[in-house]
């Protein structure tokens, strides 16, 4: 997943912040990306014994203890992949149908 890191000391302008975003949305993979959130979440689920959506849902209702309440990252990691995994599934969708759709055509003799 591209990440763009900076410092105060080292803000880009504007201009330069725009054109490093769009290259990065540019090479940016959602497949790569859902795996790489995948291992991230993994990671998380070992080092607590937990599985990401159990973890989520105690967040959400704000009943974890208190050394889990505090772990916005793996919240908005869940919350990414949860986002990813709907978009792949609703490109691979999309992109059957119209394969079907396509298809079709040729499939009718006269």
């Amino acid at each position: 997943m591209a990440r763009l890191t900076f410092t105060r000391d080292n803000m880009p302008a504007p201009e330069e912040f725009r054109r490093t975003l769009a290259q990065a949305m540019v090479q940016s993979n959602p497949v790569d990306d859902l795996l790489e959130t995948a291992d991230e979440l993994r990671e998380y689920e070992q080092r607590y014994d937990m599985t990401s959506a159990e973890f989520y849902e105690q967040f959400r209702r704000g009943v974890l203890d208190d050394e889990l309440q505090h772990c916005i990252g793996w919240a908005a990691a869940f919350e990414i992949f949860t986002k990813l995994k709907r978009m792949v599934e609703s490109t691979l969708m999309r992109e059957a149908v119209w394969h079907e759709i396509r298809v079709e055509p040729e499939r009718v003799t006269a």
